[in-house]
């Protein structure tokens, strides 16, 4: 499967997102899927490039957990509730 390149304006967009490392009292992984959601929406990402992308976004366990379940990512919404799944109870209220 070909990937999408970021461009250097796209890179610089990608930097405003904050790190997630879904450690407790972290802010909440639905927030910060909104903002990555949003950013991928005006980036026209396909599946493949959102799924690669966040994983330079996450940081500590989140990423040791992403790495681990990369390979079970059928889509984005896969990746996207499975992070949901994992992190909501360690970063909600």
């Amino acid at each position: 499967m070909e990937t999408q390149q970021l461009h250097s304006s796209q890179k610089e967009a990608m930097k405003k997102i904050a790190e997630f490392s879904g450690e407790a009292n972290e802010f909440d992984i639905d927030e910060w899927l909104f903002d990555l959601n949003n950013l991928f929406s005006l980036m026209k990402l396909k599946d493949e490039t959102r799924i690669l992308e966040t994983m330079g976004k996450l940081t500590g366990p989140a990423l040791r957990w992403y790495q681990e379940n990369l390979r079970s990512f059928i889509n984005w919404s896969d990746a996207e509730k499975a992070l949901r799944d994992r992190f909501k109870e360690f970063t909600s209220d």
